[in-house]
């Protein structure tokens, strides 16, 4: 889907002056406010490269509103002098950089941004509305947000909800009825923001408001209202943003044009814009216009023409040295403008050798492959992955994954890729080069960086990560797990797996009715009808109405989240918590899951994320197998609709109690050890342990207090929340925690050990060496601290788990010919005949449980069925 970018110049223009401090060129004029705003326009301009774009301009005479109300801006004062001394350079500015612009007589800028949200969206395309102004609320819909880019929020309608308390479609009404000083729109009086919302939670919109005033509680809100009906009705025809007036409906006129590059140097110079002058032009010459078509932003090519760049390459091809050097020696070559040129994959396929060794990279201008000497623009990347597989290329990049999907590559090499090693560094959300470089190199990418800029930003970044991997002796954990699992997950995500659409067809339309009688319920339960899904609404039902004990206050009114439900004595809370794992479960799976398989192959391919928790453990997205619910009979039904191709089977195969193996293993601790020696029914024999027990006399409510603590302990779990998980006094919680710390006491000398060493030196470490630093116990506040202490309990273990798991999967990647499909947590879902799978699982088995050598044995457990509930 294209996008458009609306920008609402007089609200940037205005937030760039008071953002930045004065400032004047060599000729005194004041440009503090120029500076903040071309500095909003390249930020944006490199972060969203945007195709389409408007600059949406205010005229100086009145608009059409002040014929309607003569009062309209009456109270504005005066611009301030440096701040309109500055404008005409904003309108210039534009020119120079070939972005459309449009002011309308009788019109403000937000008509105009009106009118073309609506023309934008009528021809399919995503609009942007970029402004800090809350009046453009009125216009989100599905694909139309406000960005606003001082402070990096993208409002739609549930952050506008939650920002301002109305949808979208109320907007005009909330903005009728609270009025605008700024404006002089006098809305009604007496009434502001809160009294606003409640009145439109209770009625639509004004009309229906005055339709049944006779209604409106309390008195004083009703005889305001009467009182200021007419303001208020005035009131919604001033801040109603026309979006039908005059302009051009070809949508070719809104797009960016190549910048003059000329006029440009000269505007920097004379504003004394150095920095950007190096940024966006570079030295005299080095730079010159795009070709026709392509974006402002793109405006990059070769200085040397073209001919000499192909005798560059020739060169390589007639020479034995690799076109790209190892990693260790980027410091030789990465301090040089590189040639650029463009190439076909056919003639690319005249210079490389195989297992010939390339960097690769793309971005909204295209794809790019570096090389020892030069940057390539690739005209044809799709078919760059057949290259890839054929040629057997060795490839370096940052999130090779992501860029080996994009050209189709299906048994790529992953010769070296930035964004794992950052993410073995430290862990977290690492998938944003930009973010990723800025946090590791101490500055910012170059705005508008040319292919050579970003190649030589992606060498220098990847010298920097494998030097700080060296020094934190975190290469092995990259090398041997990290990087190869890439190619795995790759593959597994081409691979993708079946889902029974008729029987989620069928299961949607039984939870439906299932939520429709649970929120009869509710609001049988309320004594009136309210929104179930609204915090706000059900907050004040259970706090004010029904009187129950509050639990956390947030800003925009009472907490009604799982804690606080769960701790409410009352049915209401039982029925709404239901509710909500229905609806979450009908929308994010039952719903979903249909819409996501590809229309190629009739299958779903969800995406696993190497490089985004903080514990070492994969995720995924589109869609999130990891939440499926496990234990219940909803969750059950939600795995049968993962099927197995006809005539084929799926293959679960499950570590069993692997966390709390690897804990028996760390804390060497003599009973646990003992339990897992003997295949002892670990949480039983806990029990027996913790109440002094033979096995056979441990009742189920014994082993459930023990499986609660096995599970707790690797948490970091006390007797407040042992207590809260079984439902029991907390004095009855400590005495158990007490006695299973007197049964298994090198436990407790593992947490306190751990806790000792991480405040010591800021980090605890899976078996495997992965580094997880812990910012949080640096922190005065003492909860997070305590986080902070429990996150270093478990990560230890959890680590090590996944660690164990990701080199599992390698190993039966490399050795097992069956298809790996799925994993989620501990558990690896096949799919192929029955009887390879058969013929293999003995195979499969043994390199799961041998795939490291623990103090206890590891231990899988495996099914196979046609489903994935038949085989879990």
């Amino acid at each position: 889907m294209k996008k458009l970018y609306l920008i609402d110049v007089s609200s940037m223009f205005f937030r760039a002056f008071y953002a930045v401090r004065p400032l004047t060129s060599p000729s005194g004029l004041p440009v503090n406010a120029i500076y903040g705003f071309l500095s909003m326009i390249t930020k944006l301009m490199k972060e969203e490269k945007p195709e389409y774009m408007v600059f949406c301009y205010d005229r100086k005479e009145p608009s059409f509103r002040k014929e309607m109300y003569q009062d309209y801006k009456a109270h504005r004062t005066e611009m301030p002098e440096d701040l309109g001394k500055q404008i005409p350079y904003i309108k210039q500015l534009a020119d120079i950089l070939g972005i459309p612009a449009l002011e309308v007589p009788n019109y403000e800028a937000d008509d105009i941004i009106g009118t073309l949200t609506k023309y934008g969206r009528r021809q399919g395309m995503e609009v942007v509305i970029v402004s800090g102004d809350k009046d453009f609320a009125q216009l989100i819909e599905d694909h139309v947000v406000i960005y606003d880019t001082m402070k990096d929020v993208r409002y739609d309608a549930k952050l506008a909800f939650e920002k301002w308390g109305v949808r979208p479609d109320q907007f005009i009404d909330f903005l009728s009825i609270i009025g605008d000083t700024s404006d002089n729109i006098p809305g009604v009086r007496g009434i502001g923001e809160k009294g606003a919302i409640k009145l439109l939670e209770q009625y639509q919109h004004i009309e229906e408001i005055y339709e049944k005033i006779d209604q409106v509680e309390p008195k004083g809100i009703r005889e305001k209202l009467i009182a200021s009906k007419e303001n208020c009705l005035i009131s919604k025809k001033l801040v109603t943003i026309t979006t039908d007036i005059p302009v051009d409906h070809n949508m070719e006129v809104y797009k960016l044009r190549d910048w003059k590059k000329d006029e440009l140097r000269a505007f920097l110079r004379e504003m004394n814009f150095k920095t950007f002058e190096k940024n966006l032009l570079g030295a005299d010459g080095e730079v010159t216009p795009a070709a026709a078509g392509a974006n402002w932003y793109a405006s990059t090519s070769t200085a040397a023409p073209a001919k000499s760049n192909a005798g560059k390459v020739k060169e390589a091809e007639s020479s034995s040295t690799p076109l790209t050097a190892p990693l260790a020696e980027i410091a030789q070559y990465s301090n040089q403008e590189y040639p650029e040129q463009k190439m076909s994959t056919r003639e690319l396929t005249e210079v490389l050798a195989e297992n010939q060794s390339l960097w690769g990279f793309s971005d909204s201008r295209g794809f790019f492959v570096g090389t020892e000497k030069e940057v390539i623009a690739i005209s044809d990347h799709e078919n760059l992955g057949i290259l890839t597989d054929t040629f057997k290329i060795r490839w370096n990049g940052f999130d090779l994954k992501e860029f080996w999907h994009k050209i189709g590559a299906k048994t790529p090499i992953a010769s070296w890729d930035s964004m794992l090693g950052a993410y073995v560094l430290k862990a977290g959300d690492s998938t944003d080069f930009a973010k990723m470089y800025q946090k590791f190199m101490g500055e910012a990418l170059p705005d508008m960086a040319t292919p050579s800029q970003l190649y030589n930003a992606h060498l220098h970044f990847a010298k920097t990560i494998d030097k700080q991997l060296k020094e934190i002796h975190g290469d092995k954990v990259y090398h041997e797990l990290e990087l190869p699992l890439a190619r795995v997950l790759l593959t597994m995500e081409n691979y993708g797996i079946r889902i029974d659409t008729e029987l989620l067809k069928k299961e949607s339309e039984d939870l439906g009715l299932e939520i429709q009688e649970l929120e009869k319920k509710v609001h049988a339960e309320a004594g009136e009808t309210f929104n179930v899904g609204s915090p706000k609404q059900l907050g004040v039902i259970l706090f004010e109405k029904l009187g129950l004990p509050t639990g956390k206050k947030t800003k925009t009114g009472y907490s009604t989240d799982t804690d606080v439900l769960e701790s409410l004595d009352h049915p209401i809370a039982k029925l709404v918590l239901k509710w909500r794992e229905l609806s979450k479960l009908k929308s994010t799976y039952v719903d979903a899951l249909p819409a996501l398989i590809s229309p190629k192959d009739d299958r779903l391919h969800t995406s696993f994320n190497q490089a985004m928790t903080t514990t070492g453990r994969l995720s995924s997205t589109n869609p999130n197998l990891q939440n499926i619910p496990v234990r219940t009979e909803r969750g059950q039904r939600v795995r049968k609709a993962f099927i197995a191709h006809p005539r084929m089977k799926l293959l679960s195969v499950d570590y069993s109690q692997i966390e709390l193996r690897i804990l028996a293993h760390i804390s060497e601790d003599p009973n646990l050890c003992k339990a897992f020696a003997e295949d002892l029914d670990i949480h039983a024999a806990t029990a027996a342990e913790i109440f002094g027990l033979s096995l056979k006399d441990v009742t189920s409510e014994h082993r459930r207090a023990a499986k609660a603590v096995n599970f707790g302990i690797a948490y970091g779990q006390g007797a407040f929340g042992l207590a809260e998980n079984l439902g029991i006094p907390r004095g009855e919680a400590k005495d158990i925690i007490d006695r299973y710390f007197t049964r298994f006491k090198n436990v407790r000398d593992y947490i306190d050990n751990t806790i000792k060493l991480a405040h010591e030196q800021g980090y605890v470490e899976t078996l495997f060496g992965r580094r997880r630093y812990i910012d949080e116990l640096q922190s005065k506040n003492v909860m997070l601290k305590k986080f902070g202490e429990r996150a270093a309990i478990n990560a230890p273990i959890q680590g090590t788990a996944s660690d164990l798991v990701k080199k599992a999967m390698i190993e039966v990647f490399e050795k097992v010919p069956v298809r790996m499909l799925l994993q989620v947590h501990d558990e690896l879902i096949f799919e192929d005949t029955e009887d390879n799978l058969n013929k293999h699982i003995p195979e499969l088995v043994r390199i799961m449980e041998s795939v490291a050598t623990l103090k206890v044995p590891l231990k899988v457990n495996y099914a196979v069925g046609n489903n994935w509930d038949e085989a879990h």
